[in-house]
C-alpha cells in the first residue's frame, strides 16, 4: 500500500476515534436519562483499498423486555387507576371507630328502636327519628359521593384520551423521520420507544416494526392507531349521576369514529372506563339494594301501626284524583279523640273503588271525615281530632295494602340510597311516628291507640332483623338475611374491593418497575464500561496522531530525497 493509502486510512482511523470518544462521552452524559439506550459505533470499509472511513450508529435493543414493559405499564396503569379511585372511596365508606359506617348506622336505628321498644325513658320518638334521619343521611351521602367519583372518572376519560391522541401524534411524527433518514435514527427510536411506554401506560397496545422502519401500533383488541397516519380517539364529557349508564346516556370512547370502549380493558383509560361502568356502578347497586330494604321494611311496618297522639293522615305517594286504583277487600276507618279514645269506626268496601277520587268519594261518605287532595297528596282527618286506617283487609293488585301503597305512616320517603330520606312530616314532628298499635275494633270510648303504646315501634324493629330475600346486587350474591347482617355485608364487599385494588396495584407497579430496570440494565449506559472505552478510544487516537506524524515525516524525506 502506498504511503497515500496508509495516510489515507490513518486519517480515516483518527476521525473514527475521534468520533467514539465523542459518542461514549454522550454515553456517560445521559447514563440517567430516561429512555436512552446505549450507543456504539460501528466502522466500515468504504473501498478495498481506503477502511475505517464510514460507519453507522447502534442503540442497545431488547425487544422481548422491551414488550413486557409495555405490557406490565398498561396493567400498571389500569391498576393504578383503579386504586386511586377507591382509596378516595375508602374514605366516604367512614369509619366503625365513630360509627359513621353505614352498617353502624344500620346498627343505631335497630339500637334506638330496641331501647323505645322496652319503654326506656331515656330513648324517645325523636331519638329515633333522629337515628332514622342519619342513616338515611349517611346513604344519600354515600350515593352521592360514589357519583361524585364517577363522575370524575368521567371527566379523567376526557383528558386521557387527549394525552393519548398527542402520543400518537408524536409517535406518528417520529416514525416519518425514521422512515424518511431525517435526523439521527437511534435517538429517534429511543424518542419513540419511550412514547410508545407512556401511551402503554394510558392504553393497552401491540406493534410492530416494518422493513421501512415505521412502527405501526395497535390496540390489544386489533384496532390500529397509528400507521401511515396516526388515529384519533373521540369522547364526551356527560351528566353522571347514579341513573345515567353506557352506552345509553353516557359516551364511549371512539377510534376514527367507531366505538371501540368494551374492548379497553387495560392502561389508564381502561380502568377509568371500569370505574365509571362496573365498578363504581356495582357499589352504588349493592348500595340502593340496602336502601330499598329498610326503606320497604320500615314503612311496610309502620303502615300497619298508628301514631300517639292520633291526629290527620298524609299520604308520601303524591297522587291525582284520576290515577287508577285497583283494590280489594275493605278498609276500616277508625275516628277517636287526640286522647286516643274512639268515636266510632265504619267499614267499607272496595270494590266499587277504581280511582283515587272514588276513594275520596267513599272516605268522604263516612260522618267526620274529611279526605282532600293538598300539592298532590292524600290528606284524610277527622272532626274527632285523630283518625286511622285499618288496611290489613284493603289490598292493591300487588297485595300491598293501601297504606302502605300511598304511604300514610311512611318513616322513610324515596326508592333507594340516591333518593332515601326521613318523611318531612316527621322530621317536624316526631310525634307522628308510627309507635303503636291500632286496636280497629274498640267500641266507642275505648281506647283505639294507647298512650306509651310500642307495638309498632316493636314491629319495625322486627322487620330490620327479620331475615328477607335480597336480589344480587354488585358484588354480593342473592342471599336471605336481615337488613342489618346485609349492612354489614356491604360495607365488608366494599371493603374488600378497596383492599383488592391496593393489593392489584402494589403488584403490578412493581412488576412494571422490575421490568423497566431489567431493560435498563441491558440497553442503558454501563458508567465504568464506557469510561474504559474512553480511554481505549482516546489511546487509539494518540497511536493514529503518531502514525500520521511518522508518515508525515516519512513524506518529509521523500521530498527531501527528490529534491537533491
Amino acid at each position: 500500500m502506498s504511503l497515500g493509502g496508509v495516510l489515507a486510512n490513518a486519517s480515516a482511523a483518527l476521525s473514527t476515534a475521534q468520533y467514539q470518544v465523542a459518542l461514549s462521552t454522550t454515553n456517560v452524559a445521559n447514563a440517567s436519562t430516561a429512555g436512552y439506550t446505549s450507543k456504539t459505533y460501528a466502522a466500515t470499509s468504504q473501498t478495498s483499498i481506503l477502511g475505517l472511513s464510514t460507519g453507522t450508529v447502534t442503540r442497545a435493543t431488547n425487544s422481548y423486555l422491551l414488550k413486557s414493559v409495555i405490557t406490565s405499564a398498561a396493567q400498571a396503569g389500569y391498576d393504578t387507576a383503579v386504586d386511586d379511585t377507591l382509596s378516595r372511596y375508602d374514605t366516604l365508606l367512614g369509619g366503625t371507630d365513630d360509627g359513621s359506617d353505614i352498617a353502624s348506622l344500620t346498627s343505631a336505628l335497630s339500637t334506638a328502636l330496641t331501647s323505645l321498644a322496652s319503654g326506656s325513658s331515656t330513648t324517645s320518638a325523636s331519638d329515633v327519628v333522629s337515628a332514622a334521619s342519619e342513616l338515611a343521611d349517611g346513604l344519600r351521602d354515600l350515593s352521592s359521593g360514589i357519583q361524585s367519583l364517577r363522575k370524575d372518572a368521567d371527566s379523567a376519560i376526557a383528558a386521557t384520551v387527549t394525552q393519548i391522541n398527542d402520543l400518537l401524534t408524536t409517535i406518528s411524527g417520529l416514525n416519518a423521520r425514521i422512515v424518511s433518514g431525517q435526523g439521527d435514527a437511534a435517538s429517534l427510536a429511543d424518542a419513540r420507544d419511550t412514547a410508545m411506554t407512556s401511551l402503554a401506560s394510558l392504553i393497552g397496545v401491540t406493534s410492530y416494526e416494518d422493513a421501512s422502519g415505521r412502527l405501526n401500533v395497535y390496540t390489544t383488541s386489533g384496532q390500529q392507531l397509528v400507521g401511515d397516519t396516526a388515529s384519533v380517539l373521540g369522547f364526551s364529557t356527560s351528566a353522571v349521576s347514579a341513573s345515567t349508564t353506557y352506552p345509553d346516556s353516557l359516551s364511549g370512547v371512539t377510534v376514527n369514529g367507531h366505538d371501540v370502549t368494551s374492548s379497553l380493558t387495560t392502561g389508564e383509560l381502561g380502568g377509568l372506563l371500569a370505574l365509571r361502568d362496573t365498578i363504581l356502578p356495582a357499589e352504588q347497586a349493592a348500595l340502593d339494594t340496602l336502601a330499598a330494604g329498610v326503606i320497604d321494611a320500615v314503612n311496610t311496618a309502620a303502615a300497619s301501626s298508628a301514631a300517639y297522639p292520633p291526629s290527620s293522615l298524609t299520604s308520601s305517594l303524591s297522587v291525582a284524583s284520576g290515577d287508577a286504583l285497583s283494590l280489594t277487600g275493605s278498609l276500616t276507618v277508625v275516628q277517636m279523640t287526640t286522647s286516643g279514645t274512639s268515636t266510632g269506626s265504619t267499614t267499607l268496601d272496595l270494590s266499587g273503588i277504581s280511582t283515587v277520587a272514588d276513594l275520596m268519594t267513599a272516605l268522604n261518605g263516612v260522618s267526620g271525615v274529611t279526605a282532600s287532595l293538598t300539592d298532590g297528596k292524600l290528606t284524610i282527618s277527622s272532626a274527632s281530632g285523630g283518625i286511622a286506617l285499618d288496611t290489613s283487609a284493603a289490598l292493591t293488585s300487588s297485595g300491598e295494602t293501601l297504606n302502605a301503597y300511598l304511604g300514610f305512616n311512611d318513616v322513610f320517603t324515596g326508592s333507594d340510597a340516591s333518593t332515601i330520606r326521613v318523611s318531612a312530616g316527621l322530621l317536624s314532628d316526631s310525634s307522628k311516628l308510627a309507635t303503636s298499635t291500632l286496636n280497629s275494633s274498640a267500641a266507642v270510648n275505648a281506647s283505639a291507640v294507647a298512650s306509651g303504646g310500642t307495638g309498632g315501634v316493636q314491629a319495625m324493629l322486627t322487620a330490620l332483623g327479620a331475615d328477607r330475600a335480597l336480589p344480587a346486587s354488585g358484588k354480593l350474591s342473592a342471599q336471605t338475611t336481615s337488613l342489618l347482617f346485609y349492612a354489614s355485608n356491604v360495607l365488608a364487599s366494599a371493603a374488600s374491593t378497596v383492599s383488592k385494588a391496593s393489593s392489584a396495584a402494589a403488584l403490578s407497579t412493581a412488576l412494571s418497575e422490575s421490568y423497566q430496570n431489567s431493560l435498563s440494565n441491558v440497553t442503558g449506559v454501563n458508567l465504568d464500561e464506557q469510561t474504559a472505552l474512553v480511554s481505549l478510544y482516546q489511546q487509539q487516537y494518540e497511536i493514529t496522531a503518531q502514525l500520521m506524524s511518522a508518515i508525515k515525516d516519512m513524506f518529509d524525506t521523500l521530498v527531501s530525497m527528490a529534491a537533491s
